[in-house]
């Protein structure tokens, strides 16, 4: 309670009583910059939710404190700066940070070869601090921070975490309020975030007993494989009733949600061994890095981001306020693998579900609304897609019309340090746009202008949102 009141005596601009928030969703499609939003409007043929006139935006930086634990304070080649993540020098040969991948120009090298990790980054978006690459809620020596999770129940607030990933995995675990020094303990992190008091509603992928496919796994499947994203007593409590969870496993448990008492502690896990979609199989014949979007049936026994969302809202709105974290986790894993078609039906996912969250607040029947709770949506971190050429550095994607797959290159298979969207809607809106205060601009030798403009950065969104959450 000492460092939570010390924490919050700490922040620097004081805002208004009415225009803090009850209620704090914040939104992030894991890996999804500029271009993988681009990829999406081009396919759909349409704008996303987050286009519109209401929302106000920016971009966001997300580089690390450090790519590791050992070490102290900033590494300064790691800080984003325009003349860095611009510079338009062609280079030769193959990439140093990306192996198999041509290196291009000297803007992307630096972006393969400082880009930060999910864990540090959504810890900095919601402790305030930023952190080495692999933390989880912890700062660069090792040290647990108070999180807007903690801060929320603290306040008296409900807190729910739900991915399409595994529920242990970086994201939802920094924003679920767990702490570990390294985002690979997973058994210890699923422990945290299961035996704290801070959760109250929990939904992901990492269920024991199904492949990606949905299928139930057979003898053959060794403890380690089944039990990668928490460990076997972990789900055998939650089983047995011992852990003082209620375990909803089918689509139909979700639609039925509300006959779960509003106290009860509530955990979704869907009949899926990780990610909800992105590693189901391929269509016969069919190859996921070139298929267009909805190639490979959906898996019916898994239900959609807007489904958790809807459950996780049904659950945690009541008069006291909430804390959600949402991520559209495997938009990062489908471009990991460079599959930009399973990419974009999962950001689809994503951008449905913010779709949802707005109907919701829209809704006279629910006690959130627009004027009582803040809506960010945004990413973690970006990867290095651009357009086919490969002698134009930082070409846009090329549109093919709606419908059609968009021109593209994939220029690593991992993180870029490129600023990200930053949307943001409701009570308090206002106070992180204004930490908006430094510019991206550069103008090359050959006079082309670019950048994105005003942009803020993790940690200062992190304070502002402590803050928020503060009363």
């Amino acid at each position: 309670m000492f460092r939570l009141l010390a924490a919050l005596a700490l922040c620097a601009t004081p805002v208004a009583a009415q225009e803090k928030p009850k209620n704090v969703i914040v939104m992030i499609a894991d890996g999804a910059g500029y271009n993988m939003l681009a990829a999406t409007r081009m396919w759909t043929g349409a704008k996303l939710f987050a286009d519109g006139d209401e929302w106000q935006r920016a971009s966001l930086a997300t580089y690390a404190l450090r790519n590791g634990p050992e070490g102290e304070g900033q590494d300064p080649d790691l800080v984003y700066t325009s003349e860095k993540a611009w510079d338009v020098r062609p280079l030769s040969g193959d990439s140093e940070c990306a192996t198999g991948y041509a290196a291009g120009f000297a803007g992307y090298e630096w972006h393969r070869c400082t880009h930060p990790d999910s864990a540090n980054t959504m810890s900095a978006m919601v402790t305030g601090t930023r952190t080495y690459n692999g933390a989880v809620n912890v700062d660069g020596s090792g040290t647990p921070e108070l999180s807007a999770a903690e801060t929320a129940k603290a306040t008296g607030r409900r807190v729910g975490s739900i991915t399409t990933v595994p529920f242990s995995h970086a994201t939802p675990a920094a924003g679920g309020g767990a702490h570990n020094v390294s985002r690979n303990n997973y058994h210890e992190i699923a422990a945290e975030m299961l035996e704290s008091p801070t959760l109250d509603f929990i939904a992901g992928g990492g269920h024991p007993n199904f492949d990606s496919d949905g299928n139930r796994v057979g003898d053959q499947a060794t403890a380690k494989e089944r039990f990668r994203w928490l460990s076997s007593e972990s789900w055998s409590a939650l089983n047995d009733g011992s852990s003082g969870w209620t375990l909803i496993q089918t689509r139909d448990e979700i639609d039925d949600l509300g006959r779960y008492g509003g106290d009860d502690r509530v955990i979704v896990l869907p009949p899926v061994a990780a990610a909800m979609q992105v590693e189901r199989a391929a269509a016969e014949g069919h190859d996921p890095k070139t298929d267009a979007p909805g190639e490979a049936k959906l898996l019916k026994t898994v239900p959609s981001l807007t489904e958790l969302a809807e459950a996780a809202l049904t659950h945690l709105d009541q008069e006291r306020g909430f804390f959600l974290s949402i991520e559209g986790g495997a938009v990062d894993w489908a471009m990991h693998a460079n599959m930009l078609g399973r990419a974009i039906e999962e950001y689809e996912d994503f951008d449905a579900a913010v779709a949802a969250v707005a109907a919701w607040l829209d809704d006279p029947a629910t006690p959130a609304s627009w004027e009582n709770t803040l809506v960010i949506v945004t990413a973690d971190h970006d990867h290095l897609l651009f357009g086919p050429d490969v002698d134009e550095p930082f070409q846009p994607l090329e549109w093919h019309g709606a419908g059609a797959m968009p021109g593209y290159r994939w220029w690593s298979n991992s993180h870029s340090a490129q600023l990200v969207p930053f949307f943001a809607r409701g009570a308090g809106a206002d106070r992180l746009i204004t930490e908006a205060d430094e510019v991206d601009q550069m103008r090359s030798a050959d006079g082309t202008a670019r950048g994105r403009g005003r942009y803020l950065t993790q940690p200062e969104m992190g304070a502002a949102i402590l803050e928020l959450l503060s009363r």
